[in-house]
């Protein structure tokens, strides 16, 4: 039914925690069958230590190990390659989620959409930079993209048929992005977008770092190529 991919790089203090509300999200939506991928990207810290340790008597989680950090696109695409279940769904290490907004999206499995995603409704709770860098960014990639979805970077909850024969190769934290211009373009999507809440991180968020934006800028220049030759496939399809 569930496959939850959980990727980590050094989130010692978090992950127990995460992994936590992940599965008291699945147990109040009453998912029996699931499974949990946990992939560390190479963490420096106990992070991986302390989750063999803490669910080592779960047959549910599934653990694996990257020797180097390759990034959260790379980590979500290995665990789409891993899954064998109907839905998918990456959940963050660092704990922003707690079970009652994840348990709002888990509740769509077995229903009409292709995707169920999300944007953060606690706008008022997150960083000046952050609410102004989401204002400014996601009507941007819209007009870029031919698209209108309402926020890029929430969670979301995929059906697995459609990511399988996906061929990207994009590590960065703009993964997201390509897969919604994809399925967007492609096909006749059925979406829902629905309101949820983060605990936004105020120290040490690893999305801004200067490696991370160089990534996501190129990968958006690629994305916006990849949604001409979409747009123009389109055109003549008809």
């Amino acid at each position: 039914m569930l496959s939850v991919i959980i990727p980590c790089y050094n989130e010692e203090k978090l992950v127990k925690k995460t992994i936590s509300e992940v599965l008291k999200a699945i147990k109040f939506c009453k998912i029996e069958k699931y499974g949990i991928i946990f992939i560390d990207d190479g963490s420096k810290d106990r992070s991986l230590e302390i989750v063999k340790k803490s669910f080592k008597k779960s047959k549910k989680i599934r653990i694996y190990k990257n020797e180097k950090n390759f990034g959260i696109g790379y980590n979500f695409f290995k665990g789409v390659s891993k899954s064998k279940e109907k839905y998918l769904i990456l959940i963050p290490s660092d704990n922003s989620h707690p079970a009652s907004e994840i348990s709002k999206i888990l509740k769509f499995t077995n229903s009409e959409y292709d995707i169920v995603t999300t944007y953060y409704s606690n706008n008022n709770q997150r960083s000046f930079f952050r609410n102004l860098f989401t204002l400014i960014y996601t009507p941007f990639l819209n007009f870029l993209y031919g698209t209108n979805f309402p926020y890029f970077n929430g969670l979301t909850l995929y059906k697995l048929k459609d990511l399988k024969s996906l061929k990207f190769k994009n590590s960065s934290f703009s993964y997201q992005i390509e897969i919604f211009v994809y399925l967007f373009h492609k096909y006749n999507l059925k979406a829902k977008v629905i309101p949820t809440i983060l605990k936004d991180r105020k120290k040490h968020s690893k999305a801004f770092r200067l490696k991370n934006s160089i990534l996501v800028l190129i990968s958006i220049i690629r994305i916006f190529f990849d949604s001409v030759i979409y747009r123009i496939s389109n055109i003549f399809d008809k």
